[in-house]
C-alpha cells in the first residue's frame, strides 16, 4: 500500500501513519526505521507543527569506539561496525559513565523522550490551522487552494466502491419502488374502469333476461342501421338520445331512439325499456324492439305519423281538445305502478 509522506522543513521525510482531527494530531514514522538520524535536521519553528511529546530534554551525542558499558543508550541504527552511537542527557554527570574512548559529537535540545523508544514512531500536534470543526461534521480538512496562510477547508469524504455501490442500489431500488407503483396504479384504474362496464352490461343482460316475458324485439346494432337506412332520417334530438325514422316494411315505419353511450351506467335504459314495455294502451306509443349490442343501445317504438305529443298537449300547438281530461286520465291510470 502506497505510504502517505509528510514533508518537513530541511527536507525532513516522515511516513504518516495516523490523522486524529479531533486532537489535531499526526504520528509519523521515518522510511528508515531511524527517527534519531533525522534530529539534527528537524527545525518545527518554521512548520505548523510541534513535538506532540510533553517529555522533552536536551540531548548530548558520543561515538565511542570499545565501549564496555551500559547500552541501554545505545541508538543501534546509527551505530556501525568498531563504534557505537550514544544519547545523554547533557545534564547526565559525566562521571558515572566511562567516556574515555567517547568523542563528543553534538548537542541538541528540546528532543521527544519518545524518539530514543527505539519504536519508531514520533507525534506531531499542529495548533493551526484547525480542522476540529472538520472532524465534527464527519468530514476531511485540507489548506485552501492559493492561500498563503494556514487557511484550511473541510471537504467531504472520498466514497469508498461499496459506498457508491450501495448508492446506486437505493437509488435503483426507490426508482423501481416508484414504477411500480405507478404500474400497480395504472392496472388499478384499468382494471376499475374494465370491472364498472362489466357490471353495466351485466345489469342490462339480467335485465333483459327477466324481460323476455313481455315479448319485445331484440335487434343488434346491424339490424337498426339498416331499418333507419343508415340513421338518414333525423326526427329530434333530445337529452338521452337522437331519434331517427325507420321503418321495418313496406307498411311498417318505427321511431328509433339512440341512446347516447357517454353518459349514465345504463340506468335511463333500464328504465325506458321497463317502463315501456309494461304499458299497452291505446294513447300511449308502444314499445317494438330495443337495441343492446355491446355499448350501442337503441329503443325502437310505433312511429306516430301526427308529430311529437307535446303539440297535442299544449295549447299553444294546436287544439286541446285532441286530447280530453278523460283520455288523459286514461292515459295516467295505464302508466305501470312500481
Amino acid at each position: 500500500m502506497e505510504e502517505t509522506l509528510l514533508l518537513l522543513p530541511n527536507s525532513v521525510k516522515l511516513y504518516v501513519n495516523k490523522i486524529d482531527y479531533a486532537s489535531q494530531l499526526i504520528i509519523a514514522s521515518d522510511p528508515d526505521q531511524c527517527l534519531p538520524g533525522q534530529l539534527r535536521h528537524f527545525n518545527l519553528s518554521t512548520s505548523p507543527f510541534k513535538f506532540g511529546d510533553m517529555e522533552q530534554d536536551d540531548y548530548a551525542f558520543f561515538n565511542c569506539t570499545s565501549w564496555k558499558g551500559d547500552t541501554s543508550r545505545q541508538l543501534a541504527c546509527l551505530s556501525g561496525p568498531g563504534y557505537d552511537i550514544f544519547a545523554y542527557f547533557s545534564s547526565y554527570p559525566i562521571g558515572y559513565s566511562d567516556l574515555t574512548s567517547c568523542t563528543k559529537m553534538y548537542n541538541l535540545s528540546s528532543i521527544p523522550r519518545e524518539i530514543f523508544w527505539q519504536n519508531n514512531i514520533l507525534h506531531l500536534n499542529w495548533s493551526g490551522p484547525e480542522c476540529v470543526h472538520c472532524e465534527a461534521h464527519g468530514k476531511f480538512c485540507r489548506s485552501k487552494n492559493n492561500s498563503a496562510g494556514l487557511g484550511t477547508e473541510c471537504y467531504d469524504k472520498p466514497k469508498s466502491k461499496e459506498d457508491i455501490k450501495k448508492k446506486i442500489e437505493a437509488s435503483v431500488a426507490t426508482v423501481g419502488s416508484v414504477l411500480l407503483l405507478l404500474v400497480f396504479f395504472a392496472a388499478f384504474r384499468v382494471y376499475s374502469s374494465d370491472k364498472a362496464a362489466k357490471e353495466n352490461q351485466k345489469r342490462i343482460e339480467n335485465f333483459l333476461a327477466d324481460y323476455k316475458a313481455f315479448k319485445p324485439t331484440r335487434y343488434t346494432y346491424a339490424d337498426i342501421k339498416r331499418i333507419t337506412n343508415e340513421f338518414k332520417d333525423k326526427l329530434g334530438q333530445g337529452a338521452y338520445g337522437t331519434v331517427f325514422k325507420g321503418q321495418l316494411s313496406d307498411e311498417i315505419f318505427v321511431a328509433v331512439k339512440i341512446l347516447n353511450n357517454s353518459t349514465g351506467n345504463g340506468e335511463e335504459f333500464i328504465n325506458e325499456v321497463g317502463t315501456m314495455g309494461k304499458i299497452h294502451h291505446v294513447n300511449v306509443i308502444r314499445l317494438v324492439g330495443y337495441c343492446a349490442d355491446g355499448f350501442r343501445r337503441a329503443l325502437v317504438y310505433d312511429y306516430l305519423s301526427n308529430e311529437s305529443l307535446e303539440k297535442f298537449i299544449s295549447s299553444e300547438h294546436g287544439d286541446a281538445s285532441a286530447l280530453s281530461w278523460e283520455k288523459l286520465q286514461d292515459i295516467a291510470l295505464a302508466w305501470p305502478k312500481e
